[in-house]
């Protein structure tokens, strides 16, 4: 998210370690599905997922089942990807997940791929990482 300069609030909140759904804030919580980190976000102890504003899955364990299940969210439900993030979530979704479509994206009205997206995929490449 730094190497695209977006805010890490429009993907994911950090919270209290011991939060439930009903302690989270609402008032917080984006309209687009949020990864709700339950303590530290490097040692995270769990994680939640809310949608337009309400908690919906959680709280569990294993944060890298929680990844997967915001990533598919946007997929399961028909999601536009929020503008503030969509940089983020598209080199996740290319990179990582192989979903690279010919043409049309999850981002807004756009035929090709996002271009800061393509020059971090091209400059991994050259180094033989992905």
């Amino acid at each position: 998210m730094l190497y695209f300069k977006e805010p890490k609030e429009s993907l994911m909140l950090e919270v209290d370690p011991c939060a439930t759904a009903v302690d989270v804030n609402t008032t917080e919580l984006p309209s687009s599905p949020c990864l709700i980190i339950q303590g530290d976000m490097m040692k995270p102890s769990g994680w939640l997922i809310s949608i337009e504003g309400r908690v919906v899955i959680g709280p569990h364990p294993f944060f890298l089942h929680g990844l997967a299940a915001f990533f598919s969210s946007y997929y399961v439900f028909n999601i536009e990807y929020p503008a503030a993030g969509s940089s983020t979530l598209e080199f996740i979704q290319r990179c990582f997940l192989g979903i690279n479509p010919e043409r049309g994206s999850k981002t807004k009205k756009r035929t090709t791929m996002n271009p800061h997206v393509s020059t971090l995929l091209r400059k991994l490449v050259d180094f033989e990482w992905a």
